[in-house]
Order: structure tokens, then C-alpha cells, then sequence
């Protein structure tokens, strides 16, 4: 009975999450909600949770703040945007803009570890036309017309 009332505060924190991620609510306030609503999670219990299911963290880069690049691979090195020389940091040395990145190679590797969605990721692969006699049957947008 606590492994189900455990897992039914989880999910009601994993909803209130989204909506916090929707509305833009502050760390400070999200944990004021969860107190509100008696639960014993905090924002750290719910992401060591998720990153516990979900084992991965994304990748942070230096991005120019008008959007133009990445300070990644060429720009690693610059200090200001090549496309509209924008500084890189501040002055006080801190990066004027960052942006969080997942790796695609790592979202598809955990998709790939779960059989059933691995299989769904192949279905183009696997897909077979359907025919039926001399008739062609169109049951797929891959059967094409």
C-alpha cells in the first residue's frame, strides 16, 4: 500500500511538473505547491526520480544571444558571434546566452533499449506492401498510390 501511495504523490508531481514547465513557475514556487497539495516530493526528489527512470542530462553551450550560433565545433574558440559580433560574455566573464541540448544519439539509444518501442522504430524497415491477388490493398501511407 505505501509503494502505491508513493507512486500515485510520483505521478501527481510528474502533472504539477509539467504545468510547471509550461507556466514558467520558479523552483520556489513549485515546491510551495507541492507542499500545498501535503506532498512529501521537492523539485531535487522529482528530477533524482526522473534522471533515476531517464539517465540522462543535457548538454550545455554558449549560444549567441541573438540565436545566430552555438559556440560549439568552428566557434568553440570565438569570443563574439561571426554573424552579428555580439560578445560572447559578459563582463564579468559569464556567458551572455546558454542553451541546453539533449544528444539525439542518446534519446535514440534509450528508445532502442525498450523492445517494444525499438520495434515501432523499425516498422518502416519491416513494413511489407499488402497485396491480395492482382489487387493492391492501401493500408499504409507506405503502400503509396
Amino acid at each position: 500500500m505505501l509503494i502505491l501511495f508513493y507512486f500515485s504523490d510520483f505521478i501527481q508531481g510528474l502533472c504539477l511538473l509539467h504545468t510547471k514547465a509550461l507556466h514558467s513557475i520558479s523552483d520556489a514556487a513549485f515546491n510551495k505547491i507541492l507542499d500545498n497539495v501535503n506532498s512529501n516530493l521537492t523539485i531535487h526528489k522529482l528530477k533524482k526520480k526522473i534522471n533515476s527512470i531517464i539517465p540522462f542530462e543535457p548538454q550545455r553551450y554558449d549560444t549567441c544571444k541573438n540565436s545566430c550560433i552555438a559556440f560549439t565545433s568552428l566557434y568553440e574558440s570565438l569570443t563574439s558571434c561571426s554573424k552579428c559580433n555580439e560578445n560572447r560574455y559578459d563582463d564579468n566573464g559569464k556567458p551572455v546566452n546558454t542553451t541546453f541540448f539533449f544528444s539525439l544519439k542518446e534519446r535514440l539509444i534509450i528508445q532502442y533499449k525498450n523492445k517494444e518501442r525499438a520495434d515501432e522504430l523499425q516498422y518502416r524497415n519491416t513494413y511489407f506492401q499488402n497485396k491480395e491477388g492482382n489487387e493492391e490493398i492501401y493500408a499504409d501511407i507506405f503502400d503509396g498510390m
